[in-house]
């Protein structure tokens, strides 16, 4: 994993992303952020080169996030939140999220990197404990808080584990 201040970094940048944005609820208006960098969203059927493994990536000549028009609306969130993460994180090559789950020692670390962003962008610490309050929920109610949040099941389950 990243050591400590990256972690506290990525956070920071994504809290920073939140305000300036004026978003304080769920779900993270990723289109309105974009639209802040003059970035476009387009949904299309990927490549067939990507062998069903990509889920989106970014054109920095044409400020397009391109994403699977057939995932999940779920998945197409936290695609362009991870891609969002290589724009505000300031990544040079990477420009790729896999679908495919691996373990996150075998994606690099701008990936990793991109994946934290879009998870203290889509899930921030101070909503979560918001919404855990108002609802009365715990870190094992993770498919009502995916569903308040608009995120992937698994990507909240994360995300909760992690939650200090």
């Amino acid at each position: 994993m990243f050591d400590e201040i990256d972690q506290k970094e990525i956070e920071a940048r994504a809290l920073r992303v939140l305000d300036d944005n004026d978003i304080i609820k769920p779900v993270v208006d990723v289109a309105k952020i974009a639209k802040s960098k003059d970035i476009n969203i387009k949904e299309i059927a990927m490549p067939t080169e990507y062998n069903n493994d990509v889920a989106g990536f970014y054109d920095k000549d044409k400020k397009v996030i391109y994403v699977e028009i057939t995932d999940s609306p779920q998945r197409k969130l936290f695609s362009i939140a991870h891609e969002l993460g290589h724009v505000f994180l300031n990544h040079q090559n990477a420009t790729v999220l896999y679908r495919i789950t691996r373990k996150d020692t075998l994606y690099s670390k701008e990936e990793r990197a991109a994946n934290s962003f879009a998870a203290h962008l889509l899930m921030p610490e101070f909503m979560l404990r918001e919404f855990m309050v108002k609802y009365n929920l715990t870190r094992s109610d993770y498919k009502i808080m995916a569903g308040i949040f608009g995120v992937p099941v698994s990507s909240m389950r994360h995300t909760l584990l992690y939650l200090k």
